[in-house]
């Protein structure tokens, strides 16, 4: 894939954040999904709800992209954890984590592992167990992600190189 499809791929991704998010989050209600599915999803969502991430969300269709690749990762975690029954979109987001890692070259494994991380770090004074397990817990999580969502709207990339050397750039300097 040449740079100009990655980037084609990127800006849809931009596009369906969304939507994208909306799925994963009905997958953690999925019938015989394993807890730990559960909670790479939940840690995966709630890096939407951070106010500090990777790159500031504020920067047009760059600010959005590590939360695009969060979720990618994310998913694909929760597929090797446990969904049995995963829908054909939520599917593809864990594929697309392969774009992810081959986008990251030398810094995948260090994504990769911060993703991982995720559903341990206390987001909003809460964590995946905290999420799972308290009640009244979801519903506010649910409250949150959808004020975070409903007022999104996707911005184009671009179509040069600088956006990709930009997100590396912000990830390698954000991730230790």
């Amino acid at each position: 894939m040449n740079s100009s499809e990655i980037l084609e791929k990127l800006d849809g991704w931009v596009k369906t954040l969304v939507d994208d998010a909306k799925i994963m989050r009905n997958q953690i209600d999925s019938d015989d999904i394993s807890r730990d599915a559960q909670k790479h999803i939940i840690g995966g969502l709630s890096y939407l709800l951070r106010k500090v991430d990777i790159i500031p969300d504020y920067m047009g269709g760059i600010g959005v992209l590590d939360d695009a690749f969060v979720m990618r990762v994310s998913c694909r975690n929760a597929v090797k954890a446990g969904v049995p029954d995963v829908n054909d979109r939520f599917k593809q987001l864990a594929a697309d984590a392969e774009l992810v890692d081959e986008i990251l070259d030398e810094l995948k494994e260090r994504f990769n592992l911060y993703v991982n991380e995720l559903p341990e770090q206390k987001i909003r004074n809460r964590n995946a167990d905290t999420v799972l397990d308290e009640p009244g817990s979801m519903e506010q999580f649910d409250r949150e992600l959808e004020d975070e969502i409903r007022g999104y709207k996707a911005k184009p990339l671009g179509k040069n190189n600088k956006v990709l050397r930009e997100l590396k750039s912000f990830i390698k300097s954000k991730i230790r």
